[in-house]
């Protein structure tokens, strides 16, 4: 997946941040969503696996929470 910095007026990027609130999805999300359609191209069918190395790392079960006053433990999770 391609990252994209791109300059918006502020009514229409308000407008994306309202309707993605709404949709409960993310901006960028919606936004593929919207080209997707307008285009008339296919988008990837998990185009937001890993959205970030740090999910990846997480998922895996390769990063864990640290404990800021005790460097040496873990956070546990609740849940």
């Amino acid at each position: 997946m391609a990252n994209v910095k791109i300059s918006l007026p502020e009514a229409v990027f308000k407008r994306i941040d309202d309707i993605s609130r709404s949709m409960k999805i993310s901006r960028s999300e919606l936004i593929t969503r919207i080209l997707v359609e307008a285009l008339g191209v296919e988008a990837d069918r998990d185009p937001l696996k890993y959205p970030a190395l740090i999910s990846k790392l997480y998922k895996e079960g390769h990063y864990r929470l640290r404990s800021p006053r005790y460097p040496g433990r873990t956070i546990k999770e609740s849940g």
